[in-house]
């Protein structure tokens, strides 16, 4: 199971690196043709640096459940007692899987919609937005199985030691 994990951590840090790093280059492309050659400037490309930028936020948001980065107020948790910390952790995690859920759910329904109008994008490329809209549902869905982990992990393997909320090495 931890070979399957660390398979999962290292897909997700090479496909945003990768997104990232694609968009870095397609920008630097389109700017320098704008400048030195315009009549050869792509009208798509600035709409595919951000389809790629959004990809990689989404498939990174998972990573950071993984490695506790992500935004929370635990400003004052990490002063309960660890009972009560792996508690709220609980907490937090449930409500993260329902509000990662509901996303996984209506990201889903708003590609089938874009999927049934065929919407398209209005550069040259047509580029169909269900490609785009997709980024949500994955996204969410990654995020969800980092929660539900979180969740098994602070329910049937807890140690206070290493997962307390003021750890900052918590994995």
């Amino acid at each position: 199971m931890e070979f399957l994990n660390v398979a999962w951590n290292q897909f997700e840090k090479l496909a945003t690196s990768i997104l990232a790093a694609t968009a870095l280059l397609l920008s630097c492309y389109e700017m320098a043709t704008r400048y030195f050659w315009p009549s050869q400037s792509p009208d798509w490309a600035t709409e595919i640096v951000i389809y790629l930028i959004i990809w990689a936020v989404f498939l990174g948001g998972s990573s950071l459940i993984k490695e506790n980065r992500q935004v929370r107020a635990d400003l004052i948790t990490q002063h309960f007692p660890l009972p009560l910390q792996r508690y709220t952790e609980i907490f937090n995690s449930l409500v993260g899987l329902l509000f990662c859920g509901a996303l996984t759910y209506y990201g889903y329904e708003v590609v089938d919609f874009a999927v049934v109008m065929d919407e398209r994008s209005e550069s040259s490329l047509l580029f169909p937005i269900f490609l785009y809209y997709l980024c949500l549902p994955v996204g969410m869905l990654l995020m969800s199985l980092r929660y539900l982990d979180r969740l098994y992990r602070f329910c049937f393997a807890y140690d206070p030691v290493t997962m307390s909320v003021a750890n900052e090495d918590f994995e």
